[in-house]
């Protein structure tokens, strides 16, 4: 789904802020990408989404260089989940879903009863078709980030772009959303998300990109990347994993447990 090499991301040529990086995140993966505030994640983000141009290397979308596509192609390769959203205006929840149907449509057209069936169908993917005629400035933080995945899903592409979905969220909500993104990569979508929770990539992901200081990068399973001197080399604290088994399937996970406490 996605293929980079040797990218180099930046606001200015002689400004790097991270890169070169070389990876690739294959279909069904959830990836999570990892690394302390301000070491570049949403630059790379910005990058790969076509917001900023790289200052070397390429990527390279469902086999087409991205830069050969116009924005709209583009869109119905890759819907972007941004980290947080404030509602300007009372629409209802239905019709903010319809909006990830623009891609897909006609220049100046209006949606149509195809698009809210698409709408209606992506909210009750997710399990909150009953918002769909609530005012979407006045549900919960939770809710508002099932409706920018439902919105996503609108485009009807299979790869998610994500940028610390659970951000704010409490945890609950932030399980809930985790438990989504776990179901959609089932489904075949392919995710890739920023998490500032280390814990996170143990529960749902697959692949795990980590990022950190004069140019650390590492790629590969949670289980093999996430060990206690790579945390502590990523977040400059000593930090404990512990497995434990869960009680409904006795499944074995790992927890993150800082000792500095």
């Amino acid at each position: 789904m996605i293929k980079v090499e040797n990218l180099i991301c930046g606001y200015a040529p002689n400004k790097p802020v991270i890169g070169p990086l070389s990876f690739e995140i294959e279909k069904g993966d959830i990836a999570c990408l990892i690394g302390s505030n301000g070491i570049g994640k949403s630059t790379l983000f910005k990058t790969i989404l076509g917001l900023l141009k790289p200052l070397g290397g390429s990527i390279v979308v469902n086999g087409s260089d991205y830069h050969a596509n116009t924005p709209k192609e583009f869109a119905r390769m890759v819907a972007y989940v941004p980290q947080g959203h404030i509602p300007p205006f009372p629409y209802a929840v239905r019709d903010v879903v319809v909006m990830g149907c623009n891609p897909n449509m006609h220049e100046l057209s209006s949606p149509g009863k195809a698009d809210y069936d698409t709408a209606d169908e992506k909210l009750a993917l997710l399990g909150i078709d009953h918002l769909a005629e609530r005012d979407y400035t006045e549900v919960s933080g939770g809710e508002r980030q099932m409706v920018m995945i439902a919105r996503a899903l609108a485009q009807n592409t299979k790869l998610l772009v994500m940028d610390e979905p659970t951000a704010h969220l409490d945890y609950g909500n932030e399980t809930r959303v985790l438990a989504q993104v776990k179901k959609l990569a089932g489904l075949g979508y392919t995710i890739v998300m920023i998490t500032h929770v280390p814990g996170h990539a143990f529960l749902c992901a697959n692949k795990v990109l980590a990022v950190g200081k004069d140019g650390y990068f590492a790629l590969g399973a949670p289980d093999a990347i996430l060990t206690e001197e790579t945390l502590r080399t990523l977040y400059g604290i000593d930090i404990q994993l512990a497995d434990i088994a869960l009680k409904r399937d006795q499944r074995r996970v790992k927890v993150c447990l800082p000792m500095t406490i």
